[in-house]
This record gives C-alpha cells, sequence and structure tokens, in this order.
C-alpha cells in the first residue's frame, strides 16, 4: 500500500467515523423524540381509560339504584362515598343501607371490564368497611360488582365468594343469575 493509498484510507476512516458519531447523536436525539411520543400516548391511553371508568359508573348507577329500591327494597342509595379516618380512606362507588325493617348495607364496586383485582378490591373494602362506618356493624353486609363485561370464569369466582354481579344488558344494568348462589354477609365472618 502506497502513502497515498494509505493516507486516503485514513482520511476515508475520519469522515467514516464523523458519520457514525453524527448518526449517533440523531439516533439518540430521535429515540428521545420517540421516547417522549411514547410517554404521552400513554398518558391518554390511561386517561382514556378514566373517562371509560367514569362512563361506566355514570351508566351504571341509576339501574343500581332500582335494584337497590326494588330487589333489596334498600330505600338510600349515595354514589362516590369517601371516608377518611386516622390517615385512612375508604371510596366506595355505591352504597345503600336500610336501618328498620331489613336491616341490611350493600356496597357496590362499579367496572367497566371485570378482572380479578376488582374482587381483591371489594373484599378489601368489605373486610375494613364497619372499620370506617361502625354504625352498620350489626346490619347484613353485602358485596355487589357492576360491570359492562364479565369473563365466564371471573363470575364464577364471584358466585362461589357470594358476591352479587350486576351486567350490562341491553343499556340497563341487571342483576346476574347466578345457579346455586349463596350471598355472603361480610358481617357473619
Amino acid at each position: 500500500m502506497t502513502d497515498k493509498e494509505l493516507k486516503d484510507l485514513v482520511a476515508s476512516l475520519a469522515i467514516s467515523n464523523k458519520e457514525i458519531q453524527t448518526t449517533q447523536k440523531e439516533l439518540q436525539a430521535s429515540q428521545k423524540n420517540t421516547d417522549a411520543q411514547i410517554k404521552q400516548v400513554n398518558k391518554q391511553l390511561g386517561e382514556m381509560g378514566n373517562k371509560w371508568g367514569t362512563f361506566a359508573e355514570g351508566m351504571a348507577i341509576a339501574s343500581i339504584k332500582k335494584i337497590m329500591f326494588d330487589v333489596f327494597k334498600i330505600p338510600t342509595v349515595s354514589q362516590n362515598v369517601t371516608k377518611r379516618m386516622n390517615g385512612e380512606t375508604i371510596e366506595i362507588d355505591a352504597f345503600g343501607y336500610e336501618n328498620s325493617n331489613i336491616n341490611t348495607a350493600v356496597v357496590v364496586e362499579i367496572k367497566s371490564h371485570l378482572k380479578e383485582t376488582a374482587i381483591e378490591q371489594i373484599e378489601e373494602t368489605m373486610a375494613n368497611f364497619t372499620k370506617f362506618f361502625p354504625d352498620h356493624a350489626e346490619k347484613k353486609l353485602f358485596g355487589m360488582i357492576a360491570c359492562v363485561h364479565a369473563p365466564e370464569n371471573i363470575k364464577s369466582l364471584l358466585r362461589k365468594k357470594g358476591i352479587y354481579l350486576t351486567v350490562l344488558h341491553d343499556d340497563i344494568f341487571e342483576m346476574y343469575d347466578f345457579k346455586d348462589f349463596t350471598p355472603r354477609d361480610f358481617n357473619q365472618q
């Protein structure tokens, strides 16, 4: 290899090295831009999920009130009940109770798509309920989940756990007709 060929090769390598460095900087900038876009899309998806949950709650509440009045004979129904006590908080999507004749309370969790985590959530709420609401400790206490969609395996799990289920049917939420269902009184544990 001649001196000229060697100098040309070194010059070519220097140019290639600069091109590689430039390309790396461009890729890093592009990656930052992509990361920012992904973060924005994730934020928008989260906001859409929250809106869908709020929509499901809005659709469900009128049906839940009707079920409380007609099926459970419960005249007092509240939605979005939150209580804070000793640094802890309990949040309930809907809650109904009756003091005199049937002495019953029903706690409702509303979900768009029912997952096993919702069952865990309502069980935790039920376990802590009388700590936050001791005036309901002597009542029969039932749990209910209202949802737009419920997979069969989750329905089966709810039935076994004695938790009522209401599902969307023809634009209203209706009680799901479990076979061999025994509702669980969470105050009789």
